[in-house]
């Protein structure tokens, strides 16, 4: 089966059951406690008054101890991990809102929260409880959660953002694992960008006389690499055949001046000039193939910048279709599930990127520079440029240079 990458916010009657089952030894606590003070009642006329008190202040007091020790534990495991025995019985995990565990603040907070809604016995604990399903954004929190900033989400039906890198995990999380340490994408970076290799400074300084990093693979190649490297010897000035008279100055010449030569131009080495003539042509066959830079950064709406080389699927858990080849899928995390599965298709070029809805749910756009906001047709490409936003469901990002 394979592994659901988005984050699914979760439902409220799976939050109510999650906490009443955290105070369900609570409740079994005080049943025994009131158990045992019964039967004290009942056998009162065999004790004196002193070893009635007696026998209920020590029961009190053991009553009290378990269920101050049951809090603390429960409060330190939701706060490490976001489990609970109800949370994990119903596969639900509370974080915080940036996905990771919520500490202890916050959950001392929440809590707290929800013991004070007690003043209203039962009814006041189920509406808190409940509350998520009055929160506009898409139920995604109750007012507790609100107050501590928390969430809860639902790890059966999707990832477990606390193991997985956040709310957002890595950009490109996929089926696998988490990236190492020091890739792009992992939680320790602070950029999704690739590393490139510094430019070596021995190709800046001259011309391009050949691919960098390339290994000539045959004759051709090799003296062509070495023709470009050779440096070009200056013309040997021909030898007057015999009989022949040598050539004088021109007239009015300063002394010294070179002999006037009967050709146009002198004659080069053969080999030189071929040399040089086969360097010149691989120096024009690279710079005409140099492709133009493309690739684009897409700054979303939430501060994650996504890298995009050439080609992408962006959405919740994109997939490409059967046959469909791209270089790669941007998971986008979004708890009000706006944004569907495989939201939208981007290819780069040089001066933004074409924008293809995959037939959406909720739909996309593009706002240009001019503030005028248009839809996308599914399936109709269309181009954001540099410095236009695009929205696709309730997510957006802006367009930049890569």
């Amino acid at each position: 089966m394979a592994q659901n990458l988005n984050l699914v916010n979760a439902v409220a009657a799976k939050r109510l059951v999650a906490g009443l089952l955290d105070i369900v030894p609570v409740v079994i606590a005080w049943m025994i406690f009131y158990g045992i003070n019964l039967a004290t009642l009942q056998s009162s006329s065999y004790l004196s008054s002193s070893d009635l008190i007696s026998e209920m202040a020590t029961s009190s007091m053991v009553v009290s101890v378990f269920v101050l020790a049951y809090a603390v534990a429960i409060w330190g495991w939701e706060a490490s991990t976001g489990k609970t025995p109800g949370n994990l019985a119903l596969g639900l995990r509370t974080s915080d809102e940036d996905g990771f565990a919520p500490g202890w603040g916050k959950v001392f907070i929440r809590r707290l929260l929800v013991w004070v809604s007690g003043i209203v016995p039962i009814v006041g604990p189920v509406i808190m409880l409940l509350s998520n399903l009055w929160d506009p954004n898409h139920q995604r929190q109750g007012w507790h959660d609100k107050a501590a900033r928390t969430l809860v989400v639902d790890v059966n039906q999707g990832r477990n953002p606390i193991t997985t890198g956040g709310l957002f995990g890595p950009s490109a999380f996929a089926p696998g694992g988490m990236t190492a340490p020091g890739q792009p994408g992992h939680p320790g970076n602070l950029s999704t960008e690739r590393q490139w290799p510094a430019l070596n400074p021995d190709l800046a300084a001259g011309p391009i006389t050949g691919i960098p990093g390339r290994t000539p693979t045959n004759a051709t190649d090799a003296g062509t690499a070495a023709a470009a490297e050779a440096p070009v010897a200056p013309a040997a000035e021909p030898t007057p055949a015999a009989g022949t008279a040598p050539e004088q100055p021109a007239v009015g010449a300063p002394a010294g001046a070179p002999a006037a030569s009967s050709s146009a131009a002198p004659v080069l080495d053969e080999a030189a000039a071929a040399a040089e003539d086969e360097a010149g042509h691989t120096q024009l066959r690279t710079a005409a193939s140099a492709p133009a830079a493309t690739g684009a950064r897409l700054r979303c709406d939430d501060g994650q910048v996504l890298a995009l080389a050439t080609t992408a699927l962006l959405g919740r858990n994109p997939a490409a279709q059967d046959g469909e080849e791209v270089a790669d899928l941007f998971n986008i995390a979004d708890m009000g599930r706006s944004v569907s599965k495989t939201h939208l298709h981007l290819a780069a070029d040089s001066s933004g990127v074409w924008v293809t809805d995959r037939n959406s749910t909720n739909g996309s756009g593009i706002t240009g520079s001019d503030g005028t906001r248009r839809p996308l047709a599914a399936g109709q490409a269309q181009h954001a440029g540099h410095g236009d936003t695009v929205h696709f469901g309730d997510r957006s990002f802006v367009v930049g240079p890569a």
